[in-house]
């Protein structure tokens, strides 16, 4: 990849701002921010396990970052 590359999430809505399409994902995959405002959230440790093959594109989940309701 390319430095200085931001890779978006396409579809998200940034849950401080409500603006669409503002949410981008870090180069490690742990944290989603918003070129918007100040929004950051982390990926919790215990996240889902990717089983995928790795010739297979990556596939996020906005709602991986969030905590696991009980």
């Amino acid at each position: 990849m390319a430095k200085n590359f931001i890779r978006f999430i396409a579809g998200a809505v940034c849950p401080s701002c409500k603006e669409l399409d503002k949410i981008a994902i870090t180069p490690d995959d742990q944290t989603i921010y918003c070129l918007n405002c100040d929004f950051k959230e982390h990926k919790p440790q215990d996240g889902f396990k990717n089983d995928s093959k790795p010739t297979e594109p990556k596939v996020f989940n906005i709602e991986d970052f969030r905590p696991k309701k009980s």
